[in-house]
């Protein structure tokens, strides 16, 4: 189901019927539903439409409304194992209830631009609250985002400093690329970062890979083709933040990783990369994502 003929006619393709917005009321109770919604932000008159159904939810207006973004977002939602995804998050789960180490991301060596690998460390708080779908099926009246399935997110949405925090981040990372997403919730302030943060974004994505070192959870500093963009995105994401991260993505669908284009502002290629880190709310500025596609994961501290 969607609101865009097109995608309607693309995923008829993919062999689910089609089903324009319009028509939601004739659905029968416990209908099993992919929404792609591209002209309209996720509200409380959409959810109702769908309040017996069991629904996958694709928010590409979120990120890029473009036709070529959508259809491409549209081919990696069917390109997804969402099985292997939710292998893939039951394992991160069951070292997580356990972990009393902190998580390391280091590449082999220097990525494959030849600029210096990814070596992180990410101290992780003892009670965490975590944002996945651990389950291959979906039930009557339960929405699941497909970012559901392709990440497990540890999130902080307090302002900085006034509410623990549940991770900090030290080390250098290098992002493959970079994601830019607003809530529906976004205030006016935030309309105007977020229209500025996508021309952040393309810059980034151009001269990527993008080089970040992180201090305490704090973004230092960030670069890209020997330009700084740290100021750009302290702004873009809102001052007030001070490039505290405000996520740390675990990413669960690598299946889908040679078929990544990371210029595309899609939600699918967050989950890509083996880990994220994301700053700004999507209210009060643009929530950036930047998708760490070369390293692997270990637990314990850097030999």
């Amino acid at each position: 189901m969607s609101d865009d003929e097109t995608l309607l006619r693309e995923a008829a393709r993919y062999g689910l019927k089609a089903v324009a917005m319009d028509e939601s009321g004739d659905l029968p109770e416990d209908s099993r539903v992919v929404l792609f919604l591209r002209n309209h932000l996720l509200s409380r008159e959409i959810r109702k439409r769908f309040r017996a159904s069991r629904v996958l939810f694709v928010p590409i207006s979120s990120f890029d409304t473009e036709l070529e973004s959508a259809l491409y977002t549209l081919r990696l939602t069917f390109l997804t194992d969402y099985a292997a995804a939710v292998g893939r998050t039951r394992r991160w789960i069951d070292d997580l209830r356990s972990l009393t180490e902190p998580i390391g991301f280091v590449s082999n060596g220097p990525c494959s631009a030849g600029t210096p690998g990814t070596n992180i460390v990410c101290e992780l708080a003892d009670d965490l609250t975590l944002d996945a779908w651990a389950s291959p099926t979906i039930g009557p009246g339960q929405w699941v985002g497909v970012g559901s399935y392709c990440e497990i997110a540890i999130t902080s949405r307090g302002p900085a400093g006034k509410r623990p925090r549940p991770f900090t981040i030290d080390g250098t990372a290098v992002a493959s690329g970079v994601l830019a997403a607003r809530d529906p919730r976004f205030d006016e302030a935030g309309d105007a970062r977020i229209s500025a943060a996508d021309d952040v974004r393309r810059e980034l994505n151009r001269r990527a890979p993008i080089i970040m070192r992180l201090k305490g959870g704090v973004l230092t500093d960030v670069r890209a083709g020997g330009e700084d963009f740290t100021d750009a995105l302290r702004e873009v994401t809102n001052p007030e933040y001070d490039l505290h991260a405000l996520e740390l993505g675990l990413g669960t669908n690598q299946h889908v990783l040679p078929h990544v284009d990371w210029t595309v502002n899609s939600q699918l290629n967050e989950g890509a990369g083996p880990v994220h880190i994301g700053f700004g709310d999507g209210m009060t500025g643009a929530h950036m994502d930047f998708v760490v596609a070369e390293a692997a994961h270990h637990f314990g501290p850097s030999d």
